[in-house]
C-alpha cells in the first residue's frame, strides 16, 4: 500500500472517530456526568440478612433474629449514643440496632405515660446488649429485684437513667428500671424432653417433608389476648398458663430452635415457603429442631415466662415478605 493509501485511511478513520465522538456528546448533552457518589455518614445499622420486596423494589426490611442470634458480631454489643430521628420507633430502632423492644424502653423515661415517646432531636442513650430493662410489677421492691438479678443496690442506683437519687429507693408498678449486665446470666436448658412429629395431612402422604404451608394460619394457642399489634409492637402477646402447648401455625421449616439472650428467650422461628415467616417465643420448652418440617397444629413447644416478659405468655409474630403484620389479619375470628 502506498503512503498516500496509508494517509488516506488514516484520514478516514480519524473522521469516523470524530463523527461517533460527536453523536456521543450530542446524546449526552444535558446529561450529568457519571461520578462516583460520596458516601453519607450513618448511624450504626447490623448487617442483618435484608431482603427486598417484590412490590416495593426499593425497600430494604431487616429481619432480626431470623438467621442468626443478635449476639453475633453483626451488632454493636455497647451502649452508644443515638439522636432521634422523625419517623423514629422504639419498634424500629430495636430493628435497627439489634435490641428488643423490651430493652428500648428503657431508653425515653423510667416513669410516665409518655415513657415510650420518642422526640426527635433527643440523645437517647441505647442500652448494651447484656443489659435488662425490667419492668415493676406490683409488691416489687428495689432490694428484691437487685437480688433476683444478683446485683447490689448501689449498683442500679449508679445507673443515672434510672434517676434514683436519693433514700429511700422506692419503686412503682409500671416503672421501667435498667439492670446493667444481667441478661447474660440466663441459665437456659440444655436439653428437650421430647421431639414431635408432623400429623397434619402431608405427614401422610407420600410428601412428609413438604415444607410450604397453605398461608391459612392457625392460633398457636387459645388465651386472652395481653397486647394486641400496635406501632412499636407488631404481635400478638397471648396469656396462657406456662406449660400449655404451643402449636406450629402453618406448615414450614424450623429456621431456628433454641434460646435467645436478647428478650425472646427460648423461641422457634419457622419458614412457612410462601413469603410468610412465623415467631414463637418465651417458651418453657422446644420440641422441634432447627431444619425440621413441621406440620400445621403440630406442637413446637411449651409456653413459658423467659426472656423479658413480666408473666409467662407466647409472644407470636408473622412476617409477610419480612416485614411484621398484624397476626389479627391473618388469623381466624375466634
Amino acid at each position: 500500500m502506498s503512503s498516500r493509501a496509508r494517509i488516506g485511511l488514516l484520514i478516514v478513520a480519524l473522521a469516523i472517530g470524530l463523527a461517533w465522538f460527536s453523536l456521543v456528546a450530542s446524546a449526552q448533552e444535558g446529561k450529568p456526568l457519571i461520578t462516583t457518589p460520596t458516601p453519607t455518614p450513618r448511624p450504626y445499622v447490623p448487617a442483618w440478612l435484608s431482603l427486598q420486596q417484590p412490590q416495593n423494589p426499593g425497600r430494604v426490611v431487616f429481619l432480626p433474629m431470623l438467621v442468626k442470634d443478635t449476639g453475633g458480631q453483626d451488632n454493636n454489643p455497647d451502649s452508644f449514643q443515638y439522636v432521634v430521628r422523625p419517623g423514629d420507633t422504639l419498634w424500629s430502632l430495636a430493628l435497627d440496632f439489634g435490641r428488643d423492644l423490651d430493652t428500648m424502653s428503657c431508653v425515653t423515661r423510667p416513669t410516665g405515660d409518655d415513657a415510650e415517646t420518642l422526640t426527635p432531636g433527643r440523645a437517647i442513650t441505647v442500652p448494651a446488649l447484656t443489659d435488662l430493662c425490667y419492668t415493676v410489677t406490683p409488691g416489687d421492691t428495689l432490694a428484691g429485684i437487685a437480688a433476683r438479678n444478683g446485683l447490689s443496690m448501689d449498683t442500679i442506683v449508679a445507673v443515672a437513667w434510672n434517676g434514683f437519687t436519693s433514700q429511700p429507693y422506692e419503686v412503682v408498678p409500671r416503672q421501667r428500671v435498667l439492670l446493667p449486665g444481667v441478661r447474660t446470666r440466663a441459665n437456659p436448658r440444655a436439653d428437650r424432653r421430647i421431639i414431635s412429629q408432623a400429623k397434619d395431612q402431608w405427614a401422610g402422604s407420600p410428601y412428609p417433608d413438604w415444607r410450604y404451608g397453605d398461608g391459612q394460619f392457625i392460633w398457636p394457642v387459645i388465651g386472652t389476648i395481653s397486647q394486641y399489634a400496635h406501632p412499636g409492637h407488631w404481635a400478638l402477646d397471648i396469656a396462657v398458663p406456662e406449660g400449655t402447648q404451643v402449636k406450629a401455625a402453618d406448615r414450614g421449616t424450623v429456621l431456628i430452635a433454641g434460646w435467645n439472650p436478647t428478650g425472646y428467650g427460648f423461641r422457634v422461628v419457622i419458614d412457612h415457603g410462601n413469603d410468610y415467616v412465623t415467631l414463637y417465643a418465651h417458651l418453657s420448652d422446644i420440641y422441634v429442631e432447627k431444619g425440621q418440617v413441621v406440620g400445621k397444629g403440630q406442637v413446637i413447644g411449651a409456653s413459658g415466662a423467659n426472656g423479658n416478659v413480666t408473666g409467662p405468655h407466647v409472644h407470636f409474630e408473622i412476617r409477610d415478605f419480612g416485614s411484621l403484620t398484624d397476626p389479627l389479619r391473618l388469623l381466624p375470628q375466634r
